[in-house]
């Protein structure tokens, strides 16, 4: 086997799992491949989180197969991830298109299981260690300056529509002493923003010294190098007086802060398995943002739970409206198999949630904007991504709070590369901006001004 592909789907853990196998695949002689149709190993590094994700797989597969039967290619094709995790060697016994089945805490098995391919066999490797599987020197990290590292594996919150504690295992903190020197790596790179990433972060405890996560952000926020450190995704259960007091007192922190609410209803919380209430909630968004008041919230909400009424809802919209979050992903209800919430009574139908969901999306985004709107004519750093989906020869860049910001490209602009820029508009999505300082001569006027407003996309 000389070249691989692989495709990655869902969150940034699988961002991570996906540069842990091809570092591996790396490390075998292997080279990547431009495209899934030249490879000659296809990994599918797969998300359970939703249904909607599932099946997309589950199409993609298909189209594997048509393409590798046109070709007359003996490709290996494996599955990994999160649905591989989920429906172990049950995959290969229904789809003759895999080769391998991988799972979330096994991926160092990745090599072996194509050996066996080659050689005729189709095998699975599920399950988890107690230390689990990872192993940072045999990362292929990228090269926009943005990296993640994983501070703790798997979740033990069980909230009744998740199922990723079934999927990513027990939760397993990695030794404080390996993530800041993973980080120390990382800076002697160039690293210019590290992402500390587990299901429930805030949730860490160092099992050598006990250090909790407040303590691990100021290990990581002292060394040398890199401009803003960040971390996803946070409970807002596990948020301590000392943590709300880092976010004040730590000034290399990111000012962006994802904390999902899921629901503004006490009574859906509940059935959530959520362990808060929307007051304790909002408590806590204040806490923080008296602490350090340019934090920028994003969240997730869940409408269309089992049982969730018209006045539920309002109650999430409220709460949208009192705490002003900077980005909001919604989402429908997806029953997941064996999650409790996949079995309760009084579903609430598709087209009631759906139309919640556009009614969400609608007071989000009148409130996206206006915060928007509030940052023209501000400066602020990015750190260039590449060039924006819109074309027109626009660059997109994100700085501490994670907003994008689209501006017109320049000759010798890069990925990965740290730009002073003016905001001069604003759209629901994205902030739109100019060059400032050194580069402010050479670039060409931004061919959009106006403030415009979308409807946001279902992420």
């Amino acid at each position: 086997m000389k070249s691989y592909f692989v495709e990655t789907w869902g969150c940034q853990m699988n961002v991570l799992d996906s540069q842990h196998m091809e570092g591996l695949l790396r490390a075998q002689g292997m080279t990547p491949a431009p495209d899934p149709g030249s490879a000659d190993v296809m990994v599918l590094n797969t998300c359970s989180v939703r249904e909607k994700a599932a099946q997309k797989v589950r199409s993609r597969l298909g189209e594997l197969d048509r393409l590798r039967r046109e070709s007359g290619r003996p490709q290996i094709i494996g599955l990994c991830g999160c649905i591989a995790e989920q429906e172990g060697a049950r995959l290969l016994d229904n789809n003759r298109t895999l080769s391998f089945v991988l799972g979330t805490g096994r991926i160092s098995q990745l090599p072996s299981l194509i050996d066996a391919a080659v050689n005729g066999e189709r095998k699975t490797e599920t399950g988890f260690s107690e230390t689990r599987d990872y192993d940072e020197h045999l990362i292929a990290r990228g090269s926009t300056g943005r990296h993640y590292v994983t501070a703790i594996h798997g979740c033990e919150q069980h909230c009744t529509f998740c199922i990723v504690p079934y999927t990513r295992g027990k939760e397993v903190s990695r030794p404080s002493n390996r993530i800041v020197a993973e980080v120390e790596s990382l800076a002697a790179r160039d690293a210019v923003e590290i992402t500390l990433l587990g299901q429930t972060v805030n949730a860490y405890r160092c099992p050598e010294t006990g250090l909790d996560f407040s303590d691990l952000l100021d290990a990581v926020t002292t060394v040398p190098g890199p401009r803003w450190v960040n971390f996803l995704t946070s409970h807002p259960r596990f948020f301590s007086d000392r943590m709300v007091a880092a976010l004040g007192s730590l000034p290399r922190l990111g000012t962006n802060l994802h904390l999902p609410f899921q629901s503004g209803s006490d009574r859906v919380l509940r059935a959530m398995r959520r362990r808060y209430t929307g007051v304790e909630y909002l408590a806590l968004v204040d806490r923080i943002r008296k602490a350090r008041a340019e934090t920028v919230f994003s969240t997730d909400v869940i409408v269309g739970f089992p049982g969730e009424s018209e006045e539920d809802f309002q109650q999430t919209l409220n709460l949208v409206r009192e705490a002003r979050f900077g980005q909001l992903f919604g989402f429908v209800f997806s029953p997941r198999p064996g999650t409790p919430a996949a079995v309760y009574p009084d579903r609430v139908s598709r087209e009631v949630a759906g139309e919640r969901l556009n009614r969400l999306f609608e007071l989000q985004a009148a409130v996206q904007l206006s915060l928007h709107q509030s940052l023209i004519g501000s400066n602020r750093e990015i750190l260039l991504d590449g060039p924006a989906r819109r074309g027109n020869d626009q660059w997109q860049g994100r700085g501490a709070d994670n907003r994008v910001v689209n501006l017109p490209g320049l000759p010798g602009y890069a990925a990965g590369q740290v730009v002073s820029v003016t905001i001069t508009g604003a759209t629901t999505y994205a902030l739109l901006g100019e060059a400032a300082g050194e580069h402010a001569s050479a670039v060409a006027q931004s061919p959009e001004r106006d403030i415009q407003a979308r409807t946001p996309q279902r992420s």
